[in-house]
This record gives C-alpha cells, structure tokens and sequence, in this order.
C-alpha cells in the first residue's frame, strides 16, 4: 500500500471538484439520496460520467463532502463588526444558525437522516456538532470570568442544552416546515431565551481614567 500523499489538485481539477459537489447539492435536494444517481450529478455539473470517478469514489463520498460543506456554513466566525456586546454576539451567532439552516433546510435534513446508516457521515455531523457546543462553552465560561454570567450553572452542560435548542428548532421548524415562523422573530426569541438562561447582566463598562 503506498502511503504518498495525493497530489494537490490543479486549479481545474478544483473547479471540477468543486461543481461536483454545487451539483450534488441540488440534485440531492431534487430527488433525495437514494434516488439519486451519479449521472444525474455530472449531468448537472456539466461533466462526464467517467470524471466523477476521478473526484469521487461513490455518491456516499460526495454526499459527505457536501455535509462538510454545509457545517462550515452553520457556524461560520461571527463578523468583526459585531463587536464586544454579549447579546449582540449570541444574537449574530443565532441569526447565523437560523439563517444557513432556513437557506439550506432539505439537504441538512437529509443528511440528518443519513447518519443513522452512515457512520462516517454521523462522525462529521458528530465533530460539527461538538465544535459548535465547544465554542458557547467558551463564551460561556468568559461570560462567568466577567461577571456577567453566574457561576451555579456548567458551562459544558449548559453549552449543550443552548446548542441543542437552537438546533432542534431550526432542525423541526424549517426541516419539516410544520410551522412557519418569521427568522427574525425565531432568533429574538431565541436569543431572549439564552440570555435569560445565563441570567446574563448588561456588559459593564470600565471607567476611564481621570
């Protein structure tokens, strides 16, 4: 078995690559995963059939690849100009989730359902999952070395009912579509509902120096 590293693609190579898996977005919204055949993916790519198998193995590799795709897009770094603010930060981190999860609700749901018979797809769902859950742990515990969050409540465990609100909202409202609810509406609430669970107090500002 060789062990050299692969060689890193062209820059073709990697807009082929990377209209593979735009295609595999939407023909796996179209027609859900077991439906969907590796020539309607390259057809939507505008490829042929024989180049698939230069990217991708299976329609399983390139639906993990997609699920990747979509994680980074839940939790992307929140903008700089959200500024210090605790609220508006929990806010802009909400407003995010809710906002790629609405865009992108039948393929994360369909992914979803894939990771009960794929278990490198539910590991990837696993990391991203816990990537999310670590970074309000974080904001959690900074919150409580302030002051402004109190410490009779854990962090970790904290982290994970917050994450876990958020994401089965988004998960049973736009996955399902069962109610319809305004997203701007969904992430003030929701954000009014975090803070209060952190029973957390207005920023304090420091005084200036005479």
């Amino acid at each position: 078995m060789s062990t050299e590293a692969p060689k890193p693609l062209t820059r073709r190579a990697e807009r082929t690559r990377a209209k593979l898996v735009t295609a595999a977005r939407k023909v796996f919204e179209k027609h859900g995963v077991l439906e969907t055949r590796i020539v309607d993916i390259a057809k939507e790519a505008g490829v042929a059939v024989g180049s698939f198998y230069t990217y991708f193995e299976s329609k399983e590799e390139l639906l993990r690849e997609v699920a990747a795709t979509l994680y980074v897009e839940l939790i992307p770094p929140l903008p700089a100009e959200v500024g210090p603010d605790p609220r508006a930060r929990i806010e802009a981190g909400n407003r995010a989730y809710v906002r790629a999860y609405e865009k992108n609700a039948r393929i994360l749901t369909l992914v979803q359902h894939q990771t009960l018979s794929d278990a490198t797809l539910r590991g990837l769902y696993e990391e991203a999952r816990a990537a999310f859950i670590a970074r309000v742990e974080r904001s959690i515990r900074r919150l409580q070395r302030e002051g402004l969050s109190p410490k009779d409540v854990s962090p970790r465990l904290a982290a994970h009912m917050l994450a876990g609100m958020v994401h089965e909202f988004c998960y049973t409202t736009f996955g399902f579509g069962t109610v319809d609810f305004d997203p701007e509406e969904a992430v003030s609430t929701l954000t009014t509902l975090w803070t209060r669970a952190l029973a957390l107090k207005p920023e304090t500002k420091k005084k200036s120096k005479p």
